[in-house]
């Protein structure tokens, strides 16, 4: 008997439970998956059968952990040939939770590094490491007291089916709609010929796991490749078996289920994808499309009984909220026309494009769609839970100004007015063209306001639990009401609302519509190109406006490097105050690329002098790093910068990245390697708008450190100083 871990989305723990229990296998949940107890056969059922799991994990290893050093010692003593060939490669990955100090790049490693030395020892070579497509995969899990070394058993994500060439545009992954149709009772429902409807399918994910469902095919089938392939220890007898039986099912399923699988979709390239898609899955039989909107789509004759399940659009992307509350009203009076008496899931991250259907959920389930919270409203299209659209209009519209004004609405306004007064005079002074003139001053009203030249961005931040959604919801339109009140000579379309939540990843980096309203702005002697509407971010960090100014003071004749660089304003800074060099690091190439335009805005060329890099920050930092360690005298002048400029995120789990960054617990060793690269006379300047940061104690004994937060904070945003935190970072002499 051996241990296997299964990892699942938050929320998906039960159905991938339920999944294992026809395979005699008793799962056990946690909060982060489902363990259990098993042979291998038992895991390469899991690999092939469950549609909710993520990976598949066996565990190797288990043990006290101390710190890297033994943990590296008792992993070099581990049999890694038993598992893995010197002629194969392989990728290691850490995680970490309860022990803040612990970096997993550098974990990830120090375990590689056990590996290495095991096979030096004991054969004097070494198999390879793969970034991409690694014969195996290693992951170390390591908690506050002990750690567990597991081998991946699916290799990639297990959402990831192997039948899809192409997904389109933000679709929902697999196991996720897997997830909805068990909530919605789909595999009862098949099992009694019922159709399946999805009005808006998109690249037909739900409409494909919604046929492998009824068809009792099995969701590994299709896959070419699982992470347990090229192990040693690989029981290929066994898994043939296990894949012998897929087939035989499949079989039997496909002539079980005659029922009908609809999609509606209104762009004829979605269709197409799903349509070879589905071929690939082997279950375009009895499948009709229609190329047209849902709104003119009439329910099919044969459609008596079914299940109707839909992944409509968010309203993520930013601007276009009013015209999805059009869209989900016309989604429920269609429900509401032609599918009385029928089931309908509807999942939405916004709570209120789902009341805009004039139907009372009735049940609504969280789920995750990657990291965004997510609504699953399930529906009974029934009288009862029709509501009067109409009437609620009617009561909205008697909300005449005086009701905006009410219940602190007039304090706002007020307040507003009188930080316009200020701020638009001091701007003025200072020759500022973008600034922040609302903050958070009401704390009923949780939004910022900034002024980009004649256009404004507002930023909902998201209400706390505590807060009533219904009374955050009405003060926010309170506020949209008001705010052209005070700005009057501002379009309405120059006003731009942008929701505030807790980022993963490059999440915050990434692009929420495609309106390219690009603008100039200037900032001291420099030119930017800011975009209010495309980017939760609008390409201009209004808080670090001083530090940027200090930036460029400080670099004349200087090697400058811009770590985490977004759009390079901080380079572009150095380089109009004279540096001899920049180089700008940045993950992102669309940042870059952006970068690279404000440059040439600045008729500056990018190239030789100004450097740009699209690379893993912090696997550069380690690569610098180790090539000055390696070379110490053969390019060290090339490699130091006499001024270093760091502004990483809180967090990130980018899956560009190797691993994750938390700021709390890996600044010291981002800091340490940064140092490394720089002049013995430089200067390192370090920031974060990580709330709760502390710097750690070995940083503040190893280097000459200056808190600059305050000293470099505007006016505008003097009103909140703890929005970020700045140092500036020397050696000791």
């Amino acid at each position: 008997m051996s241990s296997f871990f299964i990892s699942c989305a938050q929320g998906l723990s039960q159905f991938v439970v339920d999944e294992l229990k026809p395979f005699g296998i008793e799962g056990k949940m946690s909060a982060t998956g489902v363990s259990f107890e098993g042979e291998i056969k038992d895991a390469y059922q899991a690999c092939l059968w469950s549609r909710c799991a993520s990976k598949v994990f066996l565990v190797l290893k288990s043990g006290k952990f101390k710190d890297l050093d033994k943990l590296h010692f008792e992993l070099q003593s581990f049999p890694w040939s038993a598992h893995l060939g010197l002629e194969q490669t392989f990728l290691i990955s850490v995680t970490a939770t309860k022990n803040p100090h612990l970096n997993t790049h550098f974990a990830a490693l120090r375990v590689k590094d056990a590996v290495v030395d095991y096979f030096q020892e004991l054969m004097e070579d070494r198999p390879n490491v793969a970034k991409e497509d690694p014969d195996l995969r290693f992951h170390v899990h390591i908690s506050e007291h002990e750690y567990t070394l597991y081998l991946d058993l699916s290799g990639i994500s297990l959402h990831k089916r192997g039948f899809r060439l192409d997904a389109g545009i933000a679709p929902i992954k697999e196991n996720l709609a897997a997830a909805l149709l068990y909530k919605s009772g789909w595999p009862e429902k098949a099992r009694q010929q019922q159709h399946f409807l999805d009005p808006l399918c998109g690249a037909g994910t739900i409409l494909i796991e919604a046929a492998l469902m009824a068809r009792d095919i099995a969701p590994g089938l299709f896959r070419q490749y699982f992470g347990f392939f090229k192990w040693k220890q690989h029981q290929a007898q066994i898994w043939q078996e296990c894949v012998d039986a897929a087939n035989v099912r499949a079989e039997a399923g496909d002539a079980f289920y005659v029922g009908k699988l609809h999609g509606v979709e209104l762009s004829t390239r979605m269709i197409g994808i799903t349509k070879i898609n589905a071929d690939r899955a082997r279950v375009l039989k009895n499948m009709s499309f229609y190329n047209q909107p849902f709104q003119r789509f009439n329910k099919p004759v044969d459609f008596v009984s079914g299940l109707i399940v839909t992944n409509p659009p968010y309203g993520e992307r930013l601007g276009d909220e009013d015209e999805l509350k059009t869209t989900y009203a016309e989604l429920g009076d269609w429900f509401k026309k032609d599918f009385k008496g029928y089931c309908a899931g509807v999942i939405t991250s916004n709570e209120a494009l789902g009341k805009s259907m004039g139907l009372k959920a009735r049940k609504v389930n969280k789920f995750y769609n990657g990291a965004l919270e997510c609504l699953y409203l399930q529906f009974d299209i029934e009288d009862k839970y029709f509501v009067n659209r109409e009437r609620l209009a009617q009561v909205k519209q008697t909300l005449d100004m005086a009701e905006y004004l009410a219940d602190g609405g007039e304090d706002f306004k007020n307040r507003l007015s009188k930080n316009r007064k200020k701020f638009e005079k001091w701007a003025q002074l200072k020759n500022i063209e973008c600034y922040r003139v609302y903050n958070s001053d009401l704390p009923e009203f949780n939004l910022a306001i900034d002024v980009y030249k004649d256009a404004l961005v507002v930023q909902e931040f998201a209400a706390p639990k505590t807060i009533d959604p219904d009374k955050a919801l009405v003060r926010m339109e309170k506020a949209m009401a008001l705010i052209p009140l005070i700005y009057p000579e501002i379009n309405s379309k120059q006003i731009y609302l942008k929701l505030r939540i807790r980022q993963k990843g490059a999440a915050q980096y990434e692009k929420v519509t495609d309106d390219k309203a690009y603008f100039k702005v200037q900032e001291g002697a420099a030119l930017f190109w800011v975009n209010l509407s495309d980017y939760l971010d609008t390409g201009l960090f209004l808080d670090h406006r001083d530090v940027r100014l200090l930036i460029g003071r400080i670099t004349q004749n200087k090697r400058f490097l811009n770590l985490f660089a977004y759009t390079g304003t901080a380079s572009v800074h150095a380089a109009i105050g004279g540096a001899t060099t920049t180089t700008t690091v940045d993950m992102s190439a669309t940042y870059l690329t952006w970068a690279d335009e404000n440059f040439e805005l600045n008729n500056l060329t990018t190239g030789t002098d100004h450097k740009l890099v699209q690379a893993d920050v912090i696997k550069w930092l380690i690569d610098e790093v180790d090539f000055i360690e390696r070379e110490p005298l053969m390019k060290q002048k090339e490699s130091k910068y006499d001024v270093i400029f760091m502004d990483p995120p809180s967090f990130s789990n980018s899956k560009r990245m190797e691993g994750i960054l938390d700021i709390q617990q890996d600044h010291m060793a981002l800091i340490d390697h940064a140092m490394t690269l720089l002049d013995v006379e430089g200067v390192l300047i370090f920031s974060t708008n990580f709330r709760r940061f502390k710097l750690d104690a070995q940083i503040l004994d190893s280097y000459n450190i200056e808190n600059i937060s305050l000293s470099t904070l505007p006016e505008d945003f003097a009103r909140d100083p703890k929005i970020r935190q700045c140092y500036k970072i020397q050696e000791k002499k």
